[in-house]
């Protein structure tokens, strides 16, 4: 399977600047805090669950009009697109490696609200819906608890936990998980909670804000998180009880939360609330912020949101929350750029057809799903409808000069047969070189494929056009998804995951939804390796590894060089360097004094003259 893209002709990118009306509520005092340890026995309960006559949950949304009318035009016909297809030797696939199921025992609830965490010592998180599982890299379980089983006792008799999202803070090494209670003003809450240690199946700090900052009857949906060196942040979309996006949206709020309150277990959380975020005198809508792809040392975070219910836009809004929350500078800034592509909102997924069911998968509209910041580049990617085609697929959009005078470019990413929906990305590269290399994961169906789970790698030289490889299948579903008879619109899962393995270059861990053999969605979680092919070195040894005072490193090079060998941290920094070494064809070895370094996971690179990498290792300090 080939990805198709829409090659971008032209930049048509405009950047205007809003005026902030933004108000800052500080310091707002937790409801609760508690502590939970995971190392305790397992809370198996079983979670409530409807019954199979019962009729699916719909996401409610805006865009419903628009789903409605681009469904009643859709024919159970395979449209051939019109697409150009790139791919090179040296942008490949990447690699599929360990990849298991990541569902826990008992039902986890509908749908899959799928997202995932890996910490440098192998420890993933896999939440779903209502139920957070550790695992090892293998799959092997070894821990367990129910959303409902963190808050026990906690916050009164409400059995009402979902969306949550879980992060891994690769500068101190700690886990942050958050989840949202309650659907009305009187039980709104945002639950965060914070590992003790590296260790996330021993003690964790929970805490839970309010979900109703600003009071009224309102409460809190939908929340996405990023962080960077010392914040948490957390955006939800508030809504007015008992109404309709259409007419209960009051707007959307961004939190800022200091995360050592959170690791020291103290009884109370410095944070910040930014409300009130505008455009034309209407509420910004659904946003998204942009996670850093390798370096954390930012005191200021972006964030990003669209038009989500339009029918075709390319407005793109650019937020920045400008300090730290222990500053006391903080503060929100808006502009409004232009993409040089359109989105809209796309029409639901067709399955395949089985004993004469035509049960189609939700895709929900085109608001940001998931975006990462690296060397003054976010990337980030949505749904959407594709360009003259009634299908939807992955709109891939690239911000660059972010700090500048910023523009957008985007490309579409489709295919002729299946429906994409519900993208992630994450940095995939090891050093500024590779400051486009990222992976995108995302689901999959058609009218001849299950329900399954996709990735696709990206990159693109300087002054060049992006480049895509082969789309690779994480998992193929085992049948259609018919959890719902009554209901002919079931729910695909909500979100997919993908995090870097920061203690390997190139690698990154992805979670998403498919079809199981009994029709109800399920979870995959893969572990993916980008693998650039070598230029002119045919061998390259380290030794000793791990190394204590000094590396040797051996290569053998197919021509006359001049090569930069450098020793690079997991933030992306150099901390050793060999310059401008003349080097012929043949054997060649090098020493590096690595004394006076901190124990752990560096990064060996080699670079010909014009700084193009010609291979990379991991390499283990103690």
């Amino acid at each position: 399977m080939r990805v198709a893209i829409y090659i971008i002709i032209s930049c048509l990118c405009l950047a205007s600047y809003s005026q902030s009306t933004v108000k800052v509520t500080e310091n707002i005092s937790v409801y609760k805090h508690w502590t939970v340890n995971f190392s305790e026995q397992s809370d198996l309960l079983e979670l409530s669950r409807l019954k199979d006559n019962e009729t699916a949950p719909k996401p409610v949304m805006r865009s419903e009009a628009i789903k409605q009318k681009l469904d009643a035009q859709r024919k159970r016909t395979a449209i051939k697109s019109k697409t150009s297809y790139i791919t090179t030797k040296e942008d490949i696939a990447p690699e599929l490696r360990d990849n298991f199921n990541g569902k826990p025992i008992g039902n986890a609830g509908i749908p899959n609200d799928n997202t995932m965490a890996i910490s440098n010592d192998g420890y993933i998180i896999s939440a779903i819906n209502t139920t957070v599982t550790i695992l090892n890299e293998k799959g092997e379980r070894l821990g367990f608890k129910s959303l409902s089983g963190i808050t026990s006792g906690q916050l009164g008799l409400l059995d009402r936990y979902y969306d949550p999202k879980v992060t891994y803070d690769p500068v101190n090494e700690r886990f942050i998980l958050v989840f949202l209670e309650g659907s009305l003003s009187s039980d709104t809450r945002i639950v965060v909670g914070f590992t003790e240690t590296s260790d996330p199946t021993g003690k964790w700090s929970f805490y839970a804000l309010n979900g109703k900052p600003l009071g009224g009857t309102m409460w809190s949906d939908y929340p996405i998180i990023a962080q960077n060196s010392t914040d948490l942040y957390i955006t939800v979309n508030l809504l007015r009880d008992n109404e309709s996006w259409q007419e209960g949206f009051v707007e959307s709020l961004i939190w800022q939360v200091n995360k050592q309150d959170g690791y020291d277990g103290k009884e109370d959380l410095t944070q910040k609330v930014f409300t009130g975020i505008e455009y034309g005198g209407k509420p910004v809508w659904s946003i998204c912020p942009v996670q850093p792809g390798l370096d954390f040392e930012h005191d200021n975070m972006y964030f990003l949101s669209v038009r989500p219910d339009a029918e075709s836009n390319d407005t793109v809004f650019l937020h920045e929350i400008t300090n730290s929350s222990l500053s006391g500078q903080a503060t929100h800034t808006l502009k409004v750029l232009q993409a040089d592509k359109k989105y809209g909102v796309p029409p639901t997924a067709y399955q395949p057809v089985v004993e004469g069911s035509d049960f189609r998968l939700q895709t929900n509209d085109t608001r940001v799903l998931s975006a990462t910041l690296y060397n003054g580049k976010i990337h980030y990617t949505q749904s959407t409808i594709l360009p003259d085609e009634i299908r939807s697929g992955i709109f891939h959009g690239i911000i660059s000069d972010v700090a500048g005078d910023p523009s957008v470019s985007a490309e579409y990413i489709s295919s002729s047969t299946l429906d994409y929906a519900y993208p992630s990305i994450a940095f995939a590269g090891e050093d500024e070189s590779d400051e486009h290399s990222m992976i995108l994961t995302f689901s999959h169906v058609g009218e001849n494929d299950y329900p399954g789970t996709s990735a696709v790698f990206h990159n693109k030289k300087e002054g060049k056009e992006s480049l895509y490889s082969d789309v690779v299948r994480l998992k193929q579903g085992d049948s259609i998804i018919n959890t719902f008879v009554a209901d002919t619109a079931e729910r695909w899962g909500d979100y997919s995951d993908i995090q870097r393995k920061y203690d390997e270059p190139g690698v990154v861990w992805a979670c998403g939804s498919y079809g199981d053999k009994n029709g109800r969605n399920n979870v995959w979680i893969a572990k993916l390796k980008v693998n650039n092919e070598l230029l002119s070195v045919d061998g390259f040894i380290t030794y000793p590894n791990p190394a204590e005072t000094s590396i040797r490193v051996g290569a053998t090079f197919t021509k006359d060089e001049t090569v930069t060998i450098r020793l690079v941290d997991m933030r992306g920094t150099t901390v050793k360097e060999i310059k401008d070494q003349e080097v012929v064809a043949g054997s060649a070895e090098f020493l590096f004094n690595i004394s006076g370094l901190s124990s752990g996971a560096y990064a060996m690179y080699i670079f010909n003259s014009d700084l193009e990498k010609l291979h990379s290792q991991k390499i283990l300090v103690e």
